[in-house]
């Protein structure tokens, strides 16, 4: 087979040149193993027929394969001449044949160092393209979680005013009002519980005395064992 590998004749054709040779090479060698069974059959045939054969069919076998491999290397032999002709004069297209749909190349004539400085370009554009792209998700991701704030806010501010409404409703005034209302009564807590054990000392002695007696008591009828 050709060394080259002939890109441009698989992109004019739509087909490797080499790839078509070697499946034309696979096609012969097929068609012959073929037409060698047909003739070992038609020979093994004729021998049946005569009176002192003596050829064995593992003989006959032997002599096919011996001779297939012989036309093999014939067939590889010629093939190679067969294969540098169709490669060079068939499925060929000369150094200096452009195809239509490169004839760009024509207007526009880049070297090598051109195309370099072209590949660092793309290069970096494709870099600047990919941090574009994270600073894009970077930023969804906050916005989205502006989103759940600024719906957290919002609750906080209805929550709010729903308690503004009510107190309102129950003749308050405002907020800091009613927190400064709760918290003067909170205060005063303490003293309006000292004035209500000064007014039931009396009974609340009189209770706990009474309660310790039957304490007592019972503990004296209560049967020793």
């Amino acid at each position: 087979m050709a060394d080259g590998l002939m890109m441009y004749e698989t992109q004019f054709f739509g087909f490797s040149p080499q790839t078509c040779v070697l499946r034309v090479h696979s096609g012969i060698q097929d068609s012959l193993l073929d037409v060698m069974l047909v003739v070992e059959r038609v020979i093994h045939k004729k021998l049946k027929e005569l009176p002192d054969n003596r050829v064995t069919p593992s003989q006959l076998r032997a002599c096919t394969e011996s001779f297939l491999q012989l036309m093999k290397e014939r067939l590889d032999l010629i093939f190679e001449r067969v294969e540098q002709g169709i490669l060079q004069h068939i499925f060929y297209i000369p150094e200096n044949i452009l195809l239509p749909e490169d004839s760009v190349q024509e207007q526009h004539v880049y070297t090598e160092k051109q195309y370099q400085e072209m590949q660092m370009e793309i290069a970096q554009l494709q870099q600047s393209y990919k941090c574009e792209m994270m600073a894009k998700h970077a930023l969804l991701n906050e916005l989205e979680e502006q989103k759940m704030t600024e719906i957290k806010l919002e609750q906080r501010v209805h929550w709010l005013n729903s308690l503004d409404n009510t107190w309102k409703n129950n003749a308050v005034s405002s907020i800091p009002e009613s927190l400064t209302f709760v918290t003067e009564l909170a205060q005063e807590i303490p003293a309006v519980l000292a004035k209500i054990e000064e007014k039931y000392k009396d009974e609340i002695e009189q209770k706990q005395a009474l309660g310790a007696r039957t304490k007592d008591k019972v503990l004296t009828t209560v049967p020793k064992y």
